[in-house]
């Protein structure tokens, strides 16, 4: 697209300055100025895309903190039991809504209290 204008341009030139020096004067002037033109551009391509890495990278880093996090609160919500019937240990996930489970060895009712739980995290 824009060698193509630019091709445009300098026939242009050609056709409406007769006078040869005039033409190469403003052929090298033009072509001065795309070169600053395409130069700015690298440069801030260049900064996108250093940008552009260091938000990925960043981005990375949060995800793998977030997936540690939820990790770590997953096995926080876990509470070890153990039944008062049998004495078989179990886990069961937090809920303070639920108030009482069931023993898979026995299939006794427990009733659970939570206690300060929410403390202990």
């Amino acid at each position: 697209m824009i060698s193509k204008k630019y091709n445009e341009i300098l026939s242009k030139l050609e056709e409406n300055i007769e006078d040869k020096r005039d033409f190469n004067l403003a052929k090298s002037a033009l072509s001065d100025l795309a070169i600053c033109y395409m130069d700015e551009l690298t440069k801030l391509s260049e900064n996108y895309n250093f940008k552009v890495s260091n938000f990925e990278t960043r981005l990375s880093e949060i995800e793998r903190k977030l997936s540690e996090e939820e990790a770590s609160n997953i096995v926080n919500l876990v509470e070890s039991i153990n039944c008062p019937y049998c004495g078989f240990e179990f886990n069961v996930e937090y809920d303070d809504t639920k108030t009482e489970t069931t023993c898979p060895n026995c299939n006794n009712l427990i009733e659970l209290d939570w206690g300060e739980f929410e403390d202990d995290m």
